[in-house]
């Protein structure tokens, strides 16, 4: 059932303006509140779902509940914050801060200076430290899933969609093709038996690194790896690449994972991007007028650790998500106005 402009959420707490768009396993859609302020919902594709049997639809589920609790581990002001959470109509919510409807993937110019795309690139890297702290990666980085905010008359990254996000050392049982981005995604995540560590986000974040100062995507990693495509050098596409950005986008795109920096903090450093940024900020409490349940969220997320594949039908009988009130709302109090996107 998708949403259309005017129809009311939760009894009113927040209405429809529009559909944002409608990405491999979820769809978006920008909001108000009752104040006014603007926030975005993602919810689970229909059509996908729809298309799936009983078993795949549960855990996609899953992996919608655990990114709420991925993102709310990981707090930057570099990563999209999660402020709410409900199910309405038996549809999972999650309600986030709305940052801007521009990615890195429809940024104009699609060639950006190298400055320009370095700080991006240190703004994101800086995220993913965090997120490596808390022994996650993301596992889904590519130009699509970083949006620009303006704060302070300046643009900044901010990396969104956790929904693919694994442990450190999860090892993958099985081929999941359909959860990867071609040209970003690492050789390892194509294949099962391989073990997730730090070193895929840095593939893709070198990948979009490359993408960002040639326009181009890069080859595929699965095509370089079985076919023998090679991969050209960035700079062979732009010679105003230096040759030390060059090197470290090729360092970090090697096909064999033991060959790349091992920490993003190496890599960021072979790009010599130490500044402002370097140091990951203080987690963050919840705002006070969230209403997530993070004590469901995180026993969640410890039933999910324990029983791996039993958790098939478990959405059904968890109350993480707050059901559709059947009757007139409490008033809100007031919300901060966001600027946030998923």
């Amino acid at each position: 059932m998708a949403w259309v402009a005017g129809d009311r959420l939760q009894g009113g707490k927040y209405t429809v303006e529009r559909e944002l768009g409608r990405g491999r396993f979820g769809i978006t859609y920008l909001v108000k509140n009752k104040n006014g302020d603007r926030f975005v919902i993602k919810t689970l594709n229909d059509d996908l779902l729809n298309s799936l049997n009983q078993l795949e639809r549960e855990r996609l589920k899953t992996m919608f509940l655990r990114e709420a609790f991925k993102l709310q581990k990981c707090k930057h002001k570099y990563i999209v914050e999660v402020v709410d959470s409900f199910e309405e109509a038996d549809h999972l919510c999650l309600v986030m801060e709305y940052v801007n409807e521009v990615s890195l993937a429809d940024f104009r110019p699609s060639i950006l200076s190298e400055p320009d795309a370095l700080r991006y690139i240190q703004q994101i890297g800086e995220a993913l430290i965090v997120v490596h702290e808390n022994e996650l990666i993301h596992r889904d980085v590519h130009p699509g899933n970083i949006l620009l905010r303006k704060r302070e008359g300046q643009l900044e990254a901010v990396l969104i969609d956790f929904g693919l996000a694994l442990d450190f050392d999860h090892i993958l049982t099985t081929s999941r093709t359909k959860e990867t981005s071609d040209g970003f995604t690492p050789p390892e995540l194509y294949a099962r038996g391989t073990i997730t560590r730090a070193y895929s986000d840095i593939y893709s974040l070198a990948a979009t690194l490359y993408k960002l100062l040639t326009g181009r995507t890069p080859v595929d990693a699965v095509k370089r790896k079985v076919d023998g495509e090679h991969l050209v050098s960035p700079k062979e596409f732009n010679d105003r690449i230096s040759p030390r950005v060059n090197q470290a986008i090729l360092k970090g795109m090697q096909l064999d994972p033991k060959q790349r920096p091992q920490s993003m903090r190496e890599w960021l450093d072979s790009l010599e991007l130490t500044g402002e940024t370097s140091k990951t900020e203080t987690p963050v409490p919840p705002k006070s007028e969230s209403n997530i349940n993070w004590v469901a969220v995180t026993a969640i997320a410890t039933l999910i650790a324990a029983i791996g594949t039993l958790l098939s039908g478990m959405v059904g009988w968890i109350p993480i998500f707050k059901p559709s009130p059947s009757s007139n709302p409490p008033s809100l109090s007031p919300s901060p106005s966001s600027s946030k996107t998923p």
